[in-house]
């Protein structure tokens, strides 16, 4: 028996939280009901398997926050178990942007009320910050994320597991 490598157990652990192209668009949806938005726009390149992208007028990410907003097990829901019992949003886990940023090539633009100019994050494959820039936003977010190869695949093989494991057998496997 060996230790798999971080980025294989990261991957796999997301499979709980990131199971296709739809649960991605959820989390993220939720993620900008949960800051508030009036206004959600969602695009999908070739049926999301190229590229998501969503963008809210919501609260946007302060700057503060930036730096784990997307590393797991990171919220700013809840600070306690005890928390859990006064819900009134729809993700508190801080999984969904640490969970997607496993899979693919995460952006995230974000700007709040109190900036003076929105900022462009590229995140790495654990949700931390590898690069940012200056854009031109207005108030809210958008996360763009380009998905690779590996993460289709990644789809594909749990699209696999799940026919396999409802009884469903495929006849051409290879799609």
């Amino acid at each position: 028996m060996k230790q798999l490598p971080a980025a294989t157990v990261r991957l796999l652990s997301s499979s709980q939280i990131i199971t296709s192209v739809v649960s991605v668009v959820k989390e993220l949806l939720e993620n900008s009901l949960d800051a508030g938005a009036t206004s959600i726009d969602v695009k999908l390149e070739n049926y999301g398997f190229d590229k998501i992208e969503v963008r809210d007028n919501g609260e946007g990410i302060k700057a503060i926050d930036a730096p784990v907003m997307a590393v797991k097990y990171y919220t700013s829901k809840i600070n306690s178990h005890e928390d859990l019992e006064n819900l009134t949003t729809y993700g508190f886990r801080g999984e969904a942007l640490g969970s997607i940023c496993c899979v693919a090539e995460v952006l995230i633009t974000t700007r709040t009320a109190s900036d003076n100019f929105s900022t462009q994050y590229v995140l790495d494959g654990s949700g931390h910050i590898i690069s940012q820039k200056p854009s031109h936003l207005g108030q809210g977010k958008r996360v763009a994320m380009y998905l690779c190869l590996s993460c289709f695949v990644y789809f594909k093989i749990l699209l696999l597991l799940k026919c396999t494991a409802s009884g469903l057998v495929l006849i051409k496997p290879s799609l």
